[in-house]
């Protein structure tokens, strides 16, 4: 027991260290950009260092606050700040990765492609989400990179591959399964708890442990009432939408449509 204590006191002195420090980088560029009259960027961002950034959005509020991950929807995004009296594009390109040839082709996961990426040298905050599709994947990065990774990504595993900017809408081809469960009510533990496959306690845990993040923000509340659109994550279990409730079961529970990431 003690030894469980001193772990997660030494995990929370990290974790209040890292925010510390993130929060001073946001500073320094709302700072920055308030001063100078130009807008400033972060790379991009986790789920857990958005959540600094909302956690400090009050006092950032005065440069102008946008985040922006290249589709909407994006779990992966850039901070942006400034409020200039002129318009400046996120610096996010989409890179679009094919077999050259598909006959032969391995199927790819998010892992191979993050791995394929992470091995040409790349550090992981020059990257955004990256969305496999039948044949393919679309991988949001920093446009600074973009020129790089079309040029030295040519193989993932043993097949040959192409990669080249796109302007696609990708966010429209993102691929996901629809379900409907029928849930007590519309509480958050109760959603990601049938979603999942999990005891009502287990669901909790995931809040307890702050791994679930609705519409990007941390949720720690497991009786939270999603409403219908709210997008949530799971750390470690994946993504869902919560479509719409379209009515009752005889038994008075709630028939919902659930939209997870395929």
């Amino acid at each position: 027991l003690f030894r469980e204590i001193r772990d997660k006191r030494r995990t929370e002195r990290k974790v209040n260290e890292e925010e510390r420090q993130w929060r001073n980088r946001f500073s320094e560029l709302a700072e920055r950009a308030y001063a100078r009259g130009r807008y400033e960027f972060t790379d991009f961002l986790s789920l857990a260092e958005v959540q600094y950034l909302y956690s400090a959005e009050k006092e950032l509020a005065y440069a102008g606050v946008a985040l922006w991950g290249g589709y909407e929807g994006a779990e992966r995004q850039i901070a942006g700040f400034g409020n200039c009296a002129y318009e400046a594009a996120f610096p996010v390109c989409c890179l679009k990765i094919t077999p050259t040839n598909a006959k032969f082709a391995e199927e790819f996961t998010h892992r191979d492609y993050l791995g394929a990426l992470v091995n040409l040298g790349l550090e992981r905050s020059t990257l955004g989400d990256i969305l496999p599709v039948r044949g393919a994947a679309y991988v949001y990065c920093l446009s600074k990179v973009a020129p790089f990774i079309a040029e030295n990504l040519k193989r993932i595993r043993h097949t040959d591959v192409a990669c080249v900017p796109t302007a696609e809408q990708v966010s429209a081809k993102k691929e996901k399964t629809e379900e409907t469960l029928f849930l007590s009510s519309p509480r958050a533990d109760c959603a990601v708890a049938a979603v999942y496959r999990l005891s009502r306690g287990d669901a909790e845990a995931y809040f307890e442990a702050e791994r679930v993040f609705i519409n990007g923000r941390l949720c720690t509340r497991p009786s939270k009432e999603l409403e219908q659109g709210d997008g949530v994550t799971v750390r470690g279990k994946g993504r869902f939408v919560f479509a719409e409730i379209f009515g009752e079961s005889r038994k008075g529970r709630l028939r919902c449509r659930i939209e997870k990431d395929g």
